[in-house]
């Protein structure tokens, strides 16, 4: 259950072996991908060699998403959507699709590297308390980072990512969110999703992400479904993944803030009630007028104006979204 401090446990565990007679279906989820499609699709079918099949789900994308995966991948299923119906709604499209076993759910912008097919798939054989396993993120830089997460505790929901965190990213609550110090080998709540491997008997249980999340969030509401489910999740070492990170929605600031906002109000409603998501939303929108009054501040005391003036903009049609348009 969760509860006040957004603590996890989960429930007697399930012993059910892969089917090892299907092959790995992968599910891509794509919008405006041309810059990365390609190099996604190229790493899958190489590293899954004839044992995997991939379905592209793509949300209505205006450049040449499809184009490119129709014209270089030929045995690649793509099903393109009317419009774009956010992250979780299409990756359950693919699901649904999905004839394999496990299922790996993946971001069109995600690279991943030789031998991360087998190795997920392994871990998955040789473990069967586990829903989902991950592979370690590869950043710009080169260096391995673990998508491992705790669980998300009122503190955490409050900090991460408002103007909160510039002062708190080193705080006790923010460590143990991203379980800084935490012995690897202790079961993580939750995994930044990136790139999962499904069990699909567990993703059949929960019933797959809820839709009613556009883009973000939606991750953590599943792994909480799979753990009050009984299933467990881990990192997997011996694979990686090279995500871009960003992607389409750095082309909208305005657009990505308010959709993470949207989705960290439902998803603490659902944890903490709907009381607290309004608590939440109101001390979320006096930071940002904070916020407004910083860069108006900088705007008039620096030379060099015009890139305060733009932020300002910015965070005022946040602001105006966090007081009066954020049920729409």
């Amino acid at each position: 259950m969760v509860g006040a401090t957004g603590s996890c446990s989960a429930l007697a565990p399930h012993f059910e072996p892969l089917t090892t007679d299907r092959r790995m279906t992968a599910v891509v989820v794509a919008y405006e991908s041309a810059s990365h499609i390609e190099a996604c699709i190229r790493a899958l079918e190489d590293d899954g060699g004839g044992e995997l099949d991939v379905v592209v789900i793509d949300n209505a994308s205006q450049d040449s998403t499809v184009a490119i995966v129709r014209e270089n991948f030929p045995s690649v299923s793509v099903r393109v959507m009317h419009r774009n119906l956010g992250y979780g709604a299409a990756a359950n499209i693919g699901i649904r699709l999905a004839t394999g076993d496990p299922l790996l759910i993946l971001n069109a912008d995600a690279v991943i590297e030789r031998g991360t097919i087998v190795a997920l798939c392994d871990r998955l054989r040789d473990d069967p308390q586990l829903g989902c396993v991950s592979p370690m993120h590869i950043t710009s830089d080169g260096n391995r980072q673990s998508p491992a997460r705790a669980c998300p505790s009122i503190g955490s929901a409050i900090v991460d990512g408002t103007m909160a965190e510039r002062w708190l990213r080193g705080s006790a609550v923010l460590r143990a969110y991203y379980r800084d110090g935490v012995d690897p080998g202790v079961p993580p709540d939750w995994l930044d999703g990136a790139c999962l491997a499904f069990r699909s008997k567990a993703m059949d249980e929960v019933g797959g992400f809820d839709a009613g999340y556009f883009m973000y969030s939606e991750e953590i509401d599943l792994f909480r479904a799979l753990r009050h489910a009984g299933w467990a999740c881990a990192v997997e070492s011996h694979a990686a993944v090279r995500h871009a990170g960003g992607g389409s929605s750095d082309r909208d600031l305005v657009a990505r803030e308010c959709n993470f906002f949207r989705s960290r109000y439902r998803l603490v409603g659902k944890i903490w009630g709907h009381r607290f998501a309004a608590f939440l939303r109101i001390l979320v929108a006096l930071m940002d007028l904070a916020r407004l009054a910083e860069q108006l501040l900088k705007a008039g005391l620096a030379k060099e104006r015009d890139a305060h003036v733009i932020e300002a903009q910015r965070i005022a049609r946040v602001t105006l979204w966090q007081w009066f348009g954020w049920r729409n």
